[in-house]
């Protein structure tokens, strides 16, 4: 699926046995795009950015469960872009293995390095394009997500769903990280717009009129 606006354009894939959202961001003026989450079917996300003329300049992993970064061995060969993530999901990712073999994904290839760490508040660029970097735990240690301002735009990763929240009962996850990283969305303006690693978009004001977990659990 596409999206464009003047000042982005926006591709999802849903792929993987978990149905797992992945995207494409770029800049309009200058057709330099990141993929946010490396979660499958890469040489579809190759070969549709080509055929589109953008430039794919980086990864920016939200977080590191296998079925976000399936295809990250893969988009890393093929492309040679640096890899975001945020080292508290270090751990995580050298699991891939075993987190593959437990949610019966086929062996990866070998898995790239991490050539930057992500940190909370720092910025990230592409293109014309700024995102803050907000750190939001609890579904894993090192969930983060991608907040660009001047779009209303949001991308969470698996800490906030249509109605729900990603999961607390994996290794590594934590209700009481939930709870803070959900009460820090709160804070973002009602008119934004999330895009989540699993099911429909939506926005923080939907979520917090409508979603139970964002009135306490």
């Amino acid at each position: 699926m596409r999206e464009t606006s003047p000042a982005s354009t926006i591709l999802t894939w849903v792929v993987g046995p978990l149905q797992t959202s992945i995207y494409v961001i770029a800049c309009t003026r200058t057709n330099e795009a990141v993929l946010i989450d490396a979660g499958g079917q890469a040489q579809t996300v190759l070969k549709d950015l080509h055929d589109q003329g953008l430039t794919l300049k980086a990864v920016w992993q939200t977080h590191a469960h296998i079925d976000h970064i399936a295809g990250l061995p893969e988009i890393a060969q093929a492309s040679g872009v640096p890899v975001y993530m945020h080292p508290d999901d270090m751990p995580l990712y050298r699991a891939a293995p075993q987190q593959a073999q437990m949610f019966g994904f086929a062996a990866l290839g070998d898995l790239p390095p991490i050539d930057h760490d992500l940190s909370d508040g720092q910025t990230l660029t592409v293109g014309d394009l700024q995102a803050e970097v907000l750190y939001v735990p609890g579904h894993s240690p090192g969930s983060v997500g991608f907040y660009f301002k001047e779009l209303d735009l949001f991308f969470g990763g698996d800490v906030l769903f249509a109605g729900s929240i990603g999961r607390v009962d994996l290794p590594g996850s934590s209700i009481e990280q939930m709870r803070a990283s959900l009460e820090r969305l709160k804070r973002l303006p009602d008119e934004t717009r999330v895009l989540p690693g699993h099911g429909p978009a939506t926005t923080i004001g939907q979520e917090k009129r409508f979603n139970p977990f964002m009135r306490g659990f």
